[in-house]
């Protein structure tokens, strides 16, 4: 895939590096209660998912739209006459000073609906407003990263620098240098460091510039620029909606509150896991993506719509794979009170096979002329996600979100496929897809099998490493995909030169 492959490596070995560094504060730190109550550690998530809604609420659609406009601007303008940096940025900071004016009238609602399962939630409500502020800021320059094709940027900024921050203020806890009250307050500035790392490289390497005068390019595309994002900004407020619903709904109608909100959490950041590839591909494939649709070139978006979704679903299988085979020894280690989000983590990961198995729908459908699909199918994943969500976690807790979860997402890509198969004539499987779950359903049952190790470490450490090792062997020996090959190829090139 050229620059998709090698820009998406890049981006995802700082992915993995941040989400190593968030597995010790998630799964060791955290749930140490000498200093942190599970009801704490469920506060962090539920402001966070919180924030992240509302602050894109505030970006007022510029995100999609410096996807999806960059390339004209980029071609029709110098850099120092490029006037959407500006526009966007003033957009971004118009939409926060509105949520700064009007969420303290809904205060009274958040109250009620919080106050008897969550108190903690509301006692810190206001601390919404830095998060929310820095996350705008750092979905717009983010986009802007992409749109450069620089997205090894923002997985330094969003996955490295926010974690090593989070760790460092955890660190001061145990330390009793900070008291919770200290921590949380300081917890709510994490972003603003990674939103000045992004701010500064772009505007030293010139990937911006912020330039007043309105452009002939805005003034010819202003209306559509418009239309646009308000359509995708409304598409993607209601896609992070049903994504963070579960932990919002959990600590508002679960009989455990922010308690269960802490469980859910570290079974979905076991799922995270599973995201780290796509996660690595996004950026420069939206780049890639637009350019390819601009240019007419329906062969590219095909091969980039097929690989991606094989790909994507090939490293799917291979974490899933390790998290199920590990689950019992990492319920051991973290203590029985976790034992409820073993079924979680199977239901969620099934859900996330789903939507990593059926490609960068949402890429594909964003970048091409029929992007409106993606707002019209993002309100029926919300509705869906939220009202199985409010009526199975009134019933069977985090469980019940996790069904809802593997349901809404099962339907939405469904319709997604069918759309796209309908639409551009593309759908991603053929027999290599098939036999990739054949091959990891295989090498799973040789592997659970084998009779257990005592040390729950030792245990951990054969179980993932056969599978992956057998896993991988044949993958790569069948030739399931031409770029895990390629890549593996420049691997043993590059250490090992003849």
């Amino acid at each position: 895939m050229g620059i998709i492959g090698k820009q998406s490596i890049q981006a995802s070995i700082f992915i993995y590096v941040g989400f190593a560094i968030g597995a010790l504060n998630i799964l060791v730190l955290f749930p140490n209660e000498k200093y942190f109550t599970i009801a704490q550690f469920g506060l962090t998530k539920v402001l966070v998912d919180v924030s992240l809604l509302i602050a894109m609420l505030c970006t007022l659609g510029t995100f999609p739209a410096v996807v999806k406009f960059y390339p004209f601007y980029n071609s029709y303008l110098p850099k120092k006459k490029n006037d959407f940096p500006f526009l966007t940025l003033m957009a971004v900071l118009v939409g926060c000073l509105l949520f700064f004016l009007l969420t303290p009238h809904f205060k009274g609602l958040i109250i009620r609906k919080f106050g008897q399962r969550s108190p903690l939630f509301v006692q810190y409500f206001n601390l919404i407003y830095p998060l929310t502020g820095s996350m705008a800021l750092l979905y717009l320059f983010e986009a802007y990263s992409w749109a450069a094709k620089r997205t090894v940027l923002p997985a330094i900024a969003r996955e490295l620098i926010v974690r090593v921050l989070t760790t460092l203020l955890i660190c001061l806890v145990m330390t009793r240098v900070l008291n919770f009250n200290q921590f949380i307050n300081l917890y709510s500035l994490v972003y603003v460091p990674s939103v000045l790392f992004l701010v500064y490289f772009l505007v030293k390497k010139e990937y911006i510039v912020f330039h007043y005068s309105i452009s002939s390019v805005t003034k010819r595309l202003g209306n559509k620029i418009i239309v646009f994002s308000l359509f995708f900004f409304s598409g993607q407020v209601l896609n992070i909606l049903a994504r963070t619903i579960d932990s919002i709904i959990i600590t508002s109608q679960s009989s455990g509150g922010l308690t269960d909100t802490g469980l859910f959490t570290i079974a979905t950041y076991f799922i995270a896991f599973m995201e780290v590839p796509v996660r690595g591909m996004t950026g420069i494939t939206f780049s890639v993506l637009a350019q390819a649709w601009k240019d007419n070139d329906r062969n590219k978006v095909f091969s980039i719509y097929k690989k991606t979704a094989l790909n994507l679903v090939a490293a799917g299988f291979g974490i899933m794979g390790v998290l199920i085979l590990c689950m019992p020894d990492i319920i051991i280690f973290l203590g029985p009170q976790y034992s409820p989000m073993a079924d979680v983590v199977l239901i969620l990961g099934f859900s996330k096979l789903i939507d990593l198995g059926t490609g960068l729908n949402s890429h594909l459908l964003l970048t091409s002329k029929h992007w409106k699909i993606e707002f019209f199918t993002n309100i029926f994943l919300v509705l869906m996600a939220g009202v199985f969500n409010y009526i199975l976690v009134r019933k069977y807790g985090i469980l019940g979100s996790a069904i809802a979860t593997l349901i809404a997402f099962s339907v939405y890509n469904l319709v997604r496929f069918v759309l796209i198969w309908y639409l551009f004539k593309m759908q991603p499987f053929d027999l290599k897809n098939l036999k990739l779950i054949v091959i990891a359903f295989i090498c799973f049952i040789i592997v659970r099998i084998i009779p257990s190790f005592q040390n729950v470490y030792l245990d951990i450490f054969m179980r993932s490493g056969l599978f992956l090792l057998l896993y991988g062997f044949i993958i790569v020996r069948a030739r399931i995909s031409e770029d895990i090959n390629d890549v593996l190829k420049k691997t043993i090139a590059r250490f090992f030169p003849r």
